[in-house]
């Protein structure tokens, strides 16, 4: 689970700060930097299991030298920098099922990416530093998000000492960045990693439990997921040969994920059946076939007259809650989903049940046993921030206006004006907020906010 998020030097974001809750809803107009912060957190999330930080890149919006902040025609930033603050999962287990039980579940890590001239006369990128620690306790406010009864079971109470070595700690040897990651409880045992032109991340290094905290920090960021539903692989059934049974980014697999669900209880196709009532009366029924002879799991769905219909004929909206539905009762859906406009094909009088469906995917942390979940929305639907906004003496919602702007700033020793984005919380300030915002701010955030939504509500 993220819980907060500086960054310098990538797209539209210099000297950025933010917080996270377990539902997070990023609102705003177009182009201030609502889908850039989703390309930032799918950057992270590619560069910590890929082998190639390049290979993170591909798939962005843009090349990666326009990834790097642009300060005018042509001149841009040479490095981009990330600082993570997360909450991981106190159980950890490795690809080949060794597990451990980490010391530490607040972890901060840092990240650096760099780009220069390679030897060809190219434009090329490397890892220029990296970080990991834990986070003290004495200095972590946002864990107050947790009722007090049951944080421990979240962060982990420590008996004694302190760890003052980092996880992964970068320094210079011989004018060259080193990174050194000593191996948990082992003193002397420890790994090197000169970054000369170092091609991937140190954190996407590590897959076994030898190192846990890096291990679980890499897997936290690895579980962050996009949601960009798409209406073919939504309707399709799912071909048994694939062998797969987790819904993908896109829609794919749902049928084999609803059917995997159906068999450990069988009480949840009547809870996801219910739910998806709430959303639309018509259909009173959810329904997965076994289809033996065409070897595929295919969703049907009930309505009051009987009839029934297959996922090929249902409509964009009503696939998109369902996939959300089943996403709620799939043990399987753990850590971070970011999802863009979720009320896209859903009628603007059930936004309030999208909303209580969105907060249902994320933890509340009153449920032990159940996993690290949160959720990440951006929207330009006014209801849907007004039903945030509601929630706002909930500390596990928080709701941020995201606009962008000039800023004159410092840049490597140059006085310049440029445009970033900048997003402030909307609604009275949280106790466990570490970052300061003026009342001055907060009351122009929230005045921005309702002019928003009067002018939004007023074209629709």
């Amino acid at each position: 689970m993220i819980t907060r998020l500086k960054i310098s030097g990538f797209k539209s974001f210099h000297n950025f700060e933010m917080e996270f809750t377990p539902l997070t809803l990023v609102a705003g107009t177009n182009a201030s930097g609502k889908s850039n912060l989703f390309d930032a957190l799918m950057l992270l999330a590619k560069l910590a299991e890929t082998d190639s930080i390049k290979k993170a890149f591909i798939g962005q919006r843009g090349d990666f030298l326009e990834m790097f902040t642009q300060y005018g025609q042509g001149r841009y930033a040479r490095e981009m920098e990330f600082d993570i603050e997360m909450l991981v999962n106190k159980n950890i287990k490795d690809a080949w099922g060794n597990d451990a039980t980490l010391k530490y579940t607040r972890l901060r890590y840092q990240l650096k990416i760099r780009r220069y001239t390679n030897s060809l006369g190219m434009e090329d990128i490397e890892v220029a530093h990296e970080h990991l620690e834990n986070l003290k306790h004495q200095e972590d406010d946002w864990i107050k998000i947790i009722p007090s009864e049951t944080r421990e079971n979240w962060r982990p109470k420590i008996a004694s000492g302190r760890r003052g070595v980092p996880y992964i700690n970068t320094e210079t040897e011989n004018g060259i960045s080193t990174v050194e990651v000593p191996q948990d409880g082992k003193q002397g045992n420890k790994r090197r990693f000169p970054l000369k032109n170092a091609s991937r991340t140190v954190l996407s290094s590590f897959d076994t439990v030898d190192f846990p905290h890096v291990l679980a920090a890499r897997e936290e960021m690895r579980s962050w997921k996009f949601l960009q539903l798409n209406p073919g692989d939504l309707r399709k059934p799912t071909d048994k040969s694939r062998g797969e049974d987790v819904i993908s980014q896109s829609g794919e697999n749902l049928a084999a994920a609803l059917y995997r669900i159906s068999l450990s209880d069988p009480i949840v196709l009547t809870e996801i059946s219910r739910k998806l009532q709430s959303f639309i009366p018509n259909f009173i029924e959810v329904q997965i076939v076994d289809d033996t002879e065409n070897k595929q799991f295919l969703i049907k769905l009930l309505d009051r007259d009987g009839k029934s219909y297959s996922s090929r004929v249902l409509s964009e909206g009503t696939l998109r809650v369902l996939a959300l539905c089943i996403l709620e009762h799939d043990e399987k859906h753990t850590g971070l989903l970011c999802f863009e406009e979720p009320e896209n094909g859903i009628h603007p009088f059930r936004i309030a049940s999208m909303a209580e469906l969105l907060k249902s995917l994320s933890n509340d942390f009153t449920d032990e046993e159940m996993p690290l979940r949160q959720v990440i929305v951006n929207t330009h639907s006014p209801k849907l921030v007004r039903q945030f906004m509601e929630w706002e003496d909930d500390p596990k919602v928080s709701t941020w206006y995201a606009e962008i702007g000039l800023r004159v700033t410092d840049i490597e020793g140059e006085r310049m004006k440029i445009s970033v984005s900048s997003m402030c919380p909307v609604g009275k300030p949280q106790p466990q907020q570490v970052m300061e915002f003026s009342e001055a701010r907060r009351k122009l955030t929230l005045a921005t906010v309702e002019k928003y939504l009067e002018t939004t509500e007023t074209l629709l």
